[in-house]
């Protein structure tokens, strides 16, 4: 039997993985550009619903969170 990778994009992930993608930045930084983003009116996509924040911060929903990376131009649009 051989060993078969599959690759699955996450379902959730954390505050601290999106700081992460972000280059890294603080707690204090992520706080700011999401109050950044919303006074311009282009809000970071709220926490994943029913979920309770684990270590690691709040949850979101992988896909709502590159499709605003997309839209903000953090991410290229081919990734």
């Amino acid at each position: 039997m051989s060993k078969v990778n599959v690759h699955i994009q996450p379902v959730v992930i954390n505050r601290e993985t999106i700081q992460a993608m972000l280059g890294g930045i603080s707690r204090t930084t992520f706080w700011r550009k999401r109050q950044k983003w919303a006074a311009a009116g282009t809000p970071f996509p709220d926490p994943a619903p029913d979920t309770n924040p684990a270590k690691g911060g709040e949850q979101y929903r992988y896909s709502d969170v590159i499709k605003f990376c997309k839209r903000q131009g953090l991410i290229d649009e081919q990734e």
